[in-house]
């Protein structure tokens, strides 16, 4: 995971020579739905938060980008999911995007990449957080609308799907899987601003 966070900074870097990047901050209102037959999707409801995204889009559309969110849920079965409480995901993860404009200041964009997850939770039996750290592949697309009079402010919408993978030891197999794999439905909705436009 780490080798593939620096590939991705590195061909970044040596991309944005030669051409006028095209930089973006954004803050969106994240919704995640377990998805499948795990522990996640029958443990917990879905997760609500918010997040930041930074993207840097050059002259042939191509980019990257970078996105932290954090999101929090409720336990609704405790025998699935043990007895823990409040769950809070945390995401950070880089990918690289192909962005295709259209005239009316429409844009439609492919995304692919990894992240990292942190899933806390509290637990009355242990005085710190218990914590579990997750791999996420993901894959995910974008439609957003810049508006025409201010060239700055961009509306946008993403849903993404990551493939949620976490180190557990369980000496059944199908019981391994379904407390270490998860597809979550990400879908984020937010207001982005494009730093270079005038």
């Amino acid at each position: 995971m780490k080798r593939f966070l620096l590939s991705i900074a590195i061909f970044c870097f040596a991309l944005s020579f030669g051409q006028k990047p095209q930089p973006s901050l954004g803050i969106d209102v994240v919704s995640v739905t377990p998805m499948g037959d795990n522990y996640l999707k029958d443990g917990v409801k879905n997760f609500f938060g918010f997040g930041l995204t930074f993207q840097t889009v050059f002259k042939r559309n191509m980019g990257f980008g970078l996105e932290l969110s954090q999101a929090f849920s409720e336990v609704k079965n405790k025998s699935v999911y043990g007895d823990l409480e409040k769950p809070q995901l945390t995401n950070f993860s880089a990918y690289f995007l192909y962005k295709y404009p259209f005239k009316n200041g429409l844009n439609v964009q492919g995304q692919i990449g990894a992240g990292i997850m942190r899933l806390s939770n509290q637990s009355q039996y242990i005085e710190d957080d218990y914590r579990e750290t997750a791999a996420g592949f993901l894959l995910g697309s974008e439609v957003s609308y810049k508006f025409s009079k201010n060239k700055v402010v961009e509306v946008f919408a993403s849903p993404k799907i990551y493939f949620y993978n976490s180190q557990v030891e369980f000496k059944d197999s199908e019981l391994n899987k379904y407390y270490s794999r998860s597809q979550l439905l990400y879908i984020n909705v937010g207001v982005r601003l494009n730093l270079n436009e005038k």
